[in-house]
């Protein structure tokens, strides 16, 4: 640990200045060189008499936004001590000890009263550690302020669409077959002589995507956030198609067909009646092969199914039942918020008949794996 005394002239100034503004930086403040070399002169001009001129002009240089002057102060108070008992500054600043942060994020004691608490315990919640921190949190640990900024990052998400070759073709300079028919339209204006070659290329469009959520007891937490980003799909764009089931199966679909994520989950509460349940998922994926597969699934389609196989039911139902949901699908993809644990295994019975018949294993607790998930879907 470095302590350094402070005299107007001489290195050792020019030092503690740049130390003043590291400390705004770890307060929370965006302090950049050329505001440091604006207060440094303006030190040099002002002297260190005036306390209230020093902090006026730093206030002045360093704080941008309103939210940003309790900050400013506290650092300030921290950092610009004297050991005397009088007013001023006296003429020179304070004895002062610097050492990293630590992993918590708050500054130690500085100047003479190095062993008291106090501390610059302001960091701004939106700081890129805070912000990857809460991005990788499992969903089952965060408070209900996390939980807020949570739902935040997950209704900013754009996933990448998994796309399909269309049946149209489109014509345009390059292609893979000519398109006669517009070259022979074209051609009547020149005597029936083709001038200008044309082709037809193949287009694609987005892959139906169809998420059948669990919302047990066991999965609540975890299914709230899934149904958010389930929204986020269908805001991008994709055909989605969106059921949930604990004892029963519910189509969700119209009640997600709304801008604001919190009023599209009032009317899916609205809508659900097994929330926190039991879980039957063999005879919910039977009733979704029945009815639904035909209208909504189809040869093409994504299926996302999340559940932590937790079974009441058969698992010789669930195998036979994800056998033929497989069969209908384009990619059957299982995601499991459980599996991102440490030590994890396909314990439960429901989850062993089904893993054999899924082409992906999916982890899915955080806002990272779900943007991974996001990012993943337009690779299929």
């Amino acid at each position: 640990m470095r302590t350094v005394t402070v005299s107007v002239d001489g290195v050792a100034f020019t030092a503690n200045v740049a130390r003043f503004a590291r400390l705004l930086r770890r307060a929370g403040l965006d302090v950049e060189p050329g505001q440091t070399a604006t207060f440094l002169g303006a030190l040099t001009l002002l002297g260190f008499d005036r306390r209230g001129d020093v902090r006026a002009a730093g206030r002045a240089i360093f704080v941008r936004r309103r939210e940003d002057g309790p900050l400013y102060d506290a650092a300030f108070d921290l950092f610009w001590r004297r050991y005397g008992s009088s007013g001023d500054l006296g003429g020179r600043l304070p004895r002062i000890t610097q050492r990293e942060r630590g992993a918590s994020g708050e500054m130690p004691p500085e100047g003479p009263d190095a062993g008291s608490d106090e501390r610059v315990t302001a960091v701004r919640s939106d700081s890129a550690v805070a912000r990857e921190v809460l991005r990788t949190a499992d969903f089952a640990s965060l408070t209900a302020e996390e939980t807020r900024d949570a739902q935040r990052m997950l209704e900013r998400l754009r996933p990448r669409l998994p796309l399909r070759r269309s049946r149209r073709s489109r014509v345009g300079r390059a292609g893979h077959r000519p398109a006669a028919r517009s070259m022979l339209r074209h051609a009547l204006a020149t005597g029936g002589e083709a001038l200008h070659w044309r082709w037809l290329r193949r287009t694609t469009r987005p892959r139906p995507i169809v998420l059948v959520c669990d919302i047990s007891g066991s999965m609540e937490r975890y299914s709230r956030f899934m149904l958010r980003f389930a929204h986020a799909l269908q805001q991008s764009g994709a055909p989605v198609e969106v059921f949930v089931f604990g004892t029963r199966l519910t189509r969700i679909t119209r009640q997600l067909r709304v801008r604001s994520p919190d009023a599209a989950l009032r009317r899916v509460a609205d809508k659900v009646v097994d929330w926190s349940g039991g879980t039957r998922i063999g005879e919910s994926l039977r009733e979704l092969n029945r009815r639904w597969v035909r209208r909504t699934v189809r040869s093409g389609a994504v299926v996302l199914l999340m559940s932590d196989g937790w079974e009441r039911g058969d698992p010789a139902v669930l195998a036979r039942e994800m056998a033929t949901l497989r069969r209908s699908c384009h990619r059957l993809i299982w995601i499991d918020p459980l599996a991102a644990r440490e030590g994890f295994e396909p314990a439960t019975a429901g989850l062993r008949a089904a893993l054999p018949h899924v082409d992906e294993f999916v982890p899915a607790a955080s806002v990272a794996s779900l943007a991974a998930l996001a990012e993943r879907l337009g690779d299929l």
